[in-house]
């Protein structure tokens, strides 16, 4: 079943299609694939932000998101594991003080309860 979501204030649409598994075409994100991109995407805007307040240049960051489901009961999601990749470049002082902030994304702090989440930190050249 393909919804569609309209942001008020860009006119951003959002499409989603459930999964084949679940009845759907998999033609669009499913629901909770935006959930697991809101996850990744916090973790970056915040660290952005802490950047910037800093005034520091905070290079590319990569982060993969993968979700796991449950097999059994009610459908949802059981794990969200993000790999990042941060600069390579990036000082020691500084890495450590993005881990921080990032803790203190909001949709993850919402999850936390809910999913068990995963950060794994990588320094590498992107």
């Amino acid at each position: 079943m393909q919804t569609e979501a309209k942001h008020s204030l860009s006119g951003s649409v959002i499409r989603t299609d459930a999964p084949k598994d679940h009845d759907g075409e998999a033609k669009d994100f499913a629901p909770t694939d935006l959930l697991a991109s809101s996850l990744g995407t916090c973790v970056i805007t915040i660290m952005g932000i802490e950047a910037k307040r800093r005034g520091w240049k905070l290079g590319e960051i990569k982060i993969d998101v993968y979700k796991t489901m449950t097999s059994e009961g009610p459908r949802k999601i059981k794990t969200l594991s993000l790999e990042i990749f941060m600069p390579f470049e990036l000082d020691s002082k500084k890495f450590k003080i993005l881990k921080r902030v990032a803790e203190d994304c909001p949709v993850k702090l919402n999850l936390d309860t809910s999913v068990d989440i995963k950060m794994n930190w990588n320094q590498a050249k992107i």
